[in-house]
């Protein structure tokens, strides 16, 4: 066989080049890992796919500084309603949401893509080092796994043109039919495809029921519908729903909507498109397999319902884009165990996700009494009756609840804080919270910001946080700050630390001495007027003790630990992290 060069080699090569595989690339960009990342479409359909972005992946687009064209163009949900004929069965208020973005946002997948490459493009001209171009046209062939690199064998789809990369990792990001699952026979794709079929369409909508600021759902037995605002302006709305036929036309598709929703009658005109595809619930056994991972649909596949296909990997890619990054960048104690990690968190996500929008088709579509009695009668109940049950499913269906267990992750410290009944501080594995801070030194009309402003400049590093309570800032009031001084010089590329006081126990007097002024991170010490954070991560004034607060970069808690077991978090960082002297 020959090749038409002779073989690189690089940190990672992204298989696909779907929002999942761009999410990834913008991440690799950011920490400058070398990378490539190639498709095996010519170019990226105009059509759009997956439309739904959820609160949680909205505010990881923030952290990245990406989320600028979304809330430019993208629409704005602010409720879910379903209805069976023309009685409202329960709505969901989204405005309640704990979110920095309390409603889901309705973007075509193709501008999803757009926005994504332009990302890259603006980090290249930015100077970041190592940032490609998507490769067009290129698709995976084979590879194979060595002690230290795999050999992976890809083709030009145009050319015939074959070309060997040897790469230390490779991710599939390429969908339900992934080349890189099906390159090795050990990987399966678990799971069933269920027989009945569903229909996609984009086209406009004139009625006035079905709103541009809403999803609509009609509940029918033998099939829901779901209707989600494309384009305010122009009424533009997708349509997507079980059915008993494919090869639909508009008019066979007005006949089954006027079924499905009589007696109301919704007017269909102007489709973009109209296509149908079968659902599968798959899980891959395994996301990764030595050298190689697979992230988004690759790894999952689901009904429809909930739209969480998409935004559930661009959290896989989140979780694993630093853990690898790590990696490479021999920044990590123990490798194999922090690839592993990516497996062990995302892994029971994927599994619940998929059993979970299993049952919520079932209950919305289905013909058994069961089925009929729970959408009919039990789940308006529950919204009508218990908040909380409305605030549960509005949090599980907008991923804003995820949470990951020390019990399964290797990397997440398994610190159990000494047990009292005033004992709240911040589980570890769960997503760091957001507040108001200020500043400490202040510039005009900038002295306020929240907790994810400061995460968004730390973004690349794990974020390490003393919660000071009243004990002051300085070396001299303070002997934790030299505690927390001391960690920062060992894990210097690896850990931002930062300080959250509130506001009174910050002395004039205290300025000069700030900790971080020789570094010049003195923006690096925040305080808050009303307490909050302090509150929401558990560090009350009941208990009294200050408390050290590890975040990493996809936002999670790593570690946290009261002021009395510090000793455990450096026992931690110790097994986690490469310490500065190591490699310097």
């Amino acid at each position: 066989m020959s090749f038409s060069k002779e073989p690189n080699h690089i940190d990672v090569l992204i298989c696909g080049a779907g929002p999942v595989g761009l999410f990834l690339a913008n991440e690799l960009a950011s920490f400058e890992i070398n990378f490539r990342i190639i498709e095996k479409l010519d170019k990226h359909a105009n059509f759009s796919k997956a439309i739904f972005v959820s609160a949680r992946t909205l505010e990881i687009l923030d952290n990245r500084k990406l989320i600028d064209p979304f809330l430019q163009n993208g629409v704005k949900v602010k409720q879910f309603v379903t209805y069976q004929n023309i009685n409202k069965l329960f709505d969901i208020d989204l405005s309640s949401m704990d979110s920095l973005f309390p409603f889901a946002l309705m973007n075509r997948q193709n501008k999803t893509q757009d926005y994504l490459i332009d990302a890259l493009h603006k980090k290249k001209s930015m100077g970041i080092k190592n940032v490609p171009n998507v490769e067009f046209g290129m698709e995976l062939i084979e590879y194979e796994e060595k002690d230290d690199h795999i050999i992976v064998v890809v083709k030009n789809v145009n050319s015939g043109k074959e070309e060997k990369i040897i790469c230390s990792y490779l991710v599939g990001c390429d969908g339900v039919h992934s080349s890189v699952r099906k390159g090795r026979n050990d990987w399966i794709f678990e799971g069933r495809t269920l027989d009945n079929s569903w229909v996609v369409a984009d086209l406009n909508i004139d009625y006035e029921l079905i709103k541009d600021d809403q999803v609509t759902l009609f509940a029918a037995e033998g099939g829901h519908i779901a209707i989600l605002p494309l384009d305010s302006r122009k009424k533009s709305f997708r349509i997507i729903g079980r059915v008993s036929e494919e090869h639909l036309t508009l008019d066979k598709l007005q006949k089954l909507i006027d079924e499905k929703t009589a007696p109301i009658k919704l007017k269909l005109t102007d489709p973009a498109w109209i296509a149908n595809f079968k659902v599968s619930e798959r899980v891959a056994n395994k996301y990764r397999m030595g050298r190689a991972f697979l992230a988004g649909d690759a790894a999952h596949c689901h009904s429809p319902v909930g739209g969480q296909g998409m935004n559930m990997g661009i959290q896989d890619a989140h979780n694993l884009a630093f853990k690898l990054a790590l990696v490479i960048k021999n920044q990590a104690i123990n490798p194999d165990k922090i690839l592993t990690s990516y497996e062990q968190e995302r892994h029971p996500v994927g599994k619940s996700v998929v059993s979970g929008t299993s049952f919520a088709t079932k209950m919305l579509s289905g013909k058994d009494f069961i089925s009929i009695c729970l959408r009919t009668f039990v789940a308006p109940f529950m919204f009508h009756v218990f908040p909380q049950f409305a605030f549960n499913f509005q949090s599980s269906l907008f991923q804003t609840d995820l949470k990951y267990f020390p019990e399964t992750s290797d990397i997440l410290h398994k610190y159990i804080p000494r047990s009292s009944p005033k004992n709240k501080l911040i589980k570890v594995g769960h997503y760091a919270p957001d507040g108001l801070l200020k500043k400490i030194f202040p510039q005009k009309n900038h002295d306020r910001l929240t907790l994810f402003d400061v995460f968004r400049s730390t973004a690349l590093k794990h974020t390490l946080i003393l919660f000071t309570l009243n004990k002051g800032v300085t070396a001299d009031r303070n002997p934790l700050i030299n505690t927390l001084l001391e960690i920062y010089s060992e894990y210097k590329r690896t850990i931002t630390p930062i300080i959250i006081s509130y506001q009174g126990t910050v002395q004039t007097a205290d300025i000069p001495f700030t900790p971080f002024l020789e570094e010049g991170r003195e923006q690096h010490i925040f305080i808050e007027t009303k307490f909050e954070l302090h509150e929401k991560y558990g560090i009350t004034k009941e208990i009294g003790q200050q408390a050290f607060v590890l975040v990493r970069p996809d936002l999670y808690v790593a570690s946290a630990v009261f002021e009395n077991d510090v000793d455990k978090l450096k026992a931690f960082l110790k097994g986690y992290l490469v310490k500065l002297d190591r490699h310097s």
